[in-house]
């Protein structure tokens, strides 16, 4: 069925493009808006592999290509986490997925551009337990693991165990960037991409997430497509904050606006689809109780609550306790699940009556209100959540 994996979350939505879709009236540019964790790259992928055909667990297609700007290294630790503790089909498609949207972005148009280019993968063969390797030979490496995983169907200990060790050997942190320094499609990239799309009449689609928080030239770069896509081609942009686009580009796309999935929602369908049981109140949540040990799971939760007494008391955390939670988030790479557990607590506030409502709600704007610069400019959440801090002193 199509936009299969969209329906569960966004239903309406998925009608919505598969109306589009069939009408033959579907736009050769389109910009899927929303917050993270509103399925907008689900729905990207959906529409991609209906328009370019494939498989709906986004088995690699040549007439498609994919240029991430998330940290999806801790989606796919947490599919990999949750295959070695429960050994299912439904975790067994969901490692492959996660692991397949990576792989998606080494697309042939831009692999000229990576020739030679190593990395560094854990080998046992080696005395220090790594050896040297390509960055698009260590994913057909991650491929070639995958393509095993799908024909194995009777799963048993011993090859659990060793398909585990073997994808954990190549998930080091160039996989999910391609060895870039900053996420997103480079110049080069847009240019080698743009020349892939103009060659022959397939049906092809590219797609391109975050785009607000590509560089300047980069944007131009993608101007210059959409002002004259090929005929054959198809452009999705993925973005949570388009009033940081160009006007220019703003005109030359359809907009699908995705709402932002409740903690309820996102529960229910991590139950239904991965059979995983609890409350999550985001997609991060659901990650870092997979990947994580009870104790830093503890220990984030405990900071969450300083943090907020701190927020609501109008007190300052001494400088080695502030300094001690913004080292523990950047070492977990916590700082969005961070965000969620802050929220946990206002509410617990709210109910426990120690603070007045009056008082929670300006804190709680006053929050939203430097997180929210710090996504739409691009600068630290360390720095926005230490300026909330010191702001809430003053808050009457």
């Amino acid at each position: 069925m199509p936009f299969e994996n969209l329906r569960a979350t966004q239903s309406s939505i998925a009608d919505e493009l598969e109306r589009t879709l069939l009408s033959s009236f579907l736009p050769r540019s389109i910009l899927f808006s929303g917050k993270p964790g509103s399925s907008r790259l689900t729905g990207a992928l959906d529409l991609a592999f209906s328009i370019a055909g494939g498989d709906r667990d986004y088995i690699r297609s040549p007439e498609i290509a994919f240029f991430p700007m998330r940290h999806a290294e801790s989606e796919c630790k947490a599919a990999l986490s949750l295959f070695s503790r429960n050994l299912n089909e439904s975790s067994r498609l969901f490692l492959i997925q996660a692991l397949r949207k990576v792989l998606l972005s080494y697309h042939y148009s831009i692999a000229e551009l990576y020739e030679g280019k190593k990395t560094v993968v854990k080998d046992a063969k080696d005395e220090d337990g790594k050896g040297d390797s390509t960055i698009f030979g260590n994913a057909e490496a991650v491929d070639a693991i995958l393509m095993e995983m799908e024909d194995i169907h009777e799963w048993n200990e011993e090859a659990t165990e060793s398909i585990i060790k073997r994808l954990s050997s190549h998930l080091v942190p160039d996989f999910f960037t391609l060895g870039k320094k900053t996420p997103g499609a480079t110049i080069d990239e847009i240019r080698a991409v743009q020349s892939w799309l103009e060659d022959g009449t397939e049906e092809k689609v590219v797609i391109f997430e975050n785009v607000e928080d590509y560089t300047e030239g980069a944007k131009n770069s993608m101007l210059k497509m959409l002002e004259e896509p090929p005929s054959h081609s198809h452009i999705i942009l993925i973005s949570e904050y388009p009033s940081r686009l160009l006007e220019t580009i703003l005109s030359r796309v359809r907009r699908f606006s995705f709402p932002e999935l409740s903690g309820a929602a996102i529960s229910s369908f991590l139950c239904e689809k991965l059979m995983v049981f609890g409350d999550y109140p985001s997609f991060d949540a659901f990650y870092f109780d997979m990947t994580e040990s009870d104790e830093d799971k503890h220990s984030v939760r405990e900071a969450a609550v300083r943090y907020t007494e701190a927020l609501l008391s109008g007190e300052m955390l001494s400088l080695e306790d502030e300094s001690g939670i913004f080292q523990l988030l950047e070492k977990l790479s916590a700082y969005r699940y961070f965000r969620t557990l802050v929220k946990e607590s206002m509410d617990k506030a709210l109910s426990s009556g120690r603070y007045s409502v009056g008082r929670i709600r300006k804190v709680w704007k006053l929050l939203n209100f430097h997180i929210s610069n710090s996504d739409i400019y691009n600068m630290s959440i360390r720095y926005a959540l230490d300026l909330a801090l010191r702001e809430a002193q003053i808050v009457k």
